[in-house]
């Protein structure tokens, strides 16, 4: 094992042990190797990372069992799971930055505020004020998406009173 510097004592104890448990539990330190079924002398899951000759084949490397995570995670268990938590973080991140970026968007170019005042005028003259707050996305984009399906605009669509009017 070039690259490391284990004392003789050492590696000799890990090759004695010939399963992963009695390998990974040893108090000597050490590793297993699953495919040759070598107990090597490392203590880090993460060896095979910086030393390509942690196990005795070289094709196995990623597959080393330390103490830390048992007999049922290698080092290929653990890097993937490190590499995903962190793509999912920053999947999240980019979507909330869009979903911002679109809020934005939406009020500079697009239909604009979220709530207002509204303000009706009677009749004979009166007015009325009211708050009101756009509604769900999802039931405003149906109901666009009916209005466009009719290809008639609002203004098109002539009621009792503009009729009346004009």
């Amino acid at each position: 094992m070039a690259g490391f510097d284990i004392n003789q004592d050492r590696l000799a104890a890990c090759w004695e042990l010939q399963d992963c448990r009695s390998c990974i539990n040893s108090h000597h330190g050490c590793g297993w190797c699953p495919t040759s079924g070598a107990c090597v002398a490392t203590t880090n899951l993460l060896a095979p990372v910086s030393h390509p000759d942690v196990c005795p084949l070289r094709s196995e490397r990623f597959e080393l069992r330390t103490k830390a995570l048992g007999c049922g995670c290698s080092t290929t268990t653990l890097l993937s799971v490190i590499v995903t938590v962190f793509a999912t973080i920053a999947a999240l991140a980019l979507l909330y930055g869009i979903g911002l970026l679109l809020l934005q968007i939406n009020q500079a170019f697009g239909t604009g505020s979220w709530n207002g005042i509204e303000i009706e005028v009677k009749d004979d003259g009166t007015r009325h004020e009211r708050q009101w707050r756009r509604s769900n996305a999802f039931t405003s984009f149906f109901r666009r998406m009916t209005l466009k399906a009719t290809k008639e605009s609002e203004q098109e669509q002539m009621t009792e009173r503009s009729r009346l009017l004009g």
